[in-house]
């Protein structure tokens, strides 16, 4: 086996481009969410929670962190379409897991309240 045989097959320049273009805003998207969902926390935060409350409005904060960097992990030597599909599929997952905290914590506010 040749060391040729064993480096990565080069991307193209523009590939690289695109997928660095398409990175940055699915990267805004994720980091919307994390926006909401710290906004969240701040306003329960400030009425005054228990601790269960705590690691249920902390945990979609950092899921979609962890959801973005697994999905550029997995997918670091994929194709451009796979990339962006995984990258939809986890946008969605992130954005089902926050709406589900919202509708949880709005429908049981006084139980979360300390």
């Amino acid at each position: 086996m040749s060391a040729d045989s064993m480096t990565p097959m080069p991307t193209s320049r523009p590939g690289r481009v695109l997928r660095g273009v398409l990175t940055g805003i699915l990267g805004l998207a994720y980091a919307f969410i994390v926006w909401t969902a710290v906004f969240q926390l701040i306003q329960f935060a400030q009425i005054g929670i228990v601790g269960t409350a705590w690691i249920l409005l902390l945990l979609p904060v950092v899921l979609p962190v962890v959801v973005f960097v697994a999905v550029l992990a997995v997918t670091r030597r994929r194709t451009l379409g796979v990339f962006l599909l995984v990258m939809l599929a986890g946008l969605g997952l992130s954005a089902v897991f926050w709406l589900d905290t919202l509708s949880y914590t709005l429908r049981n506010a006084t139980t979360l309240l300390g």
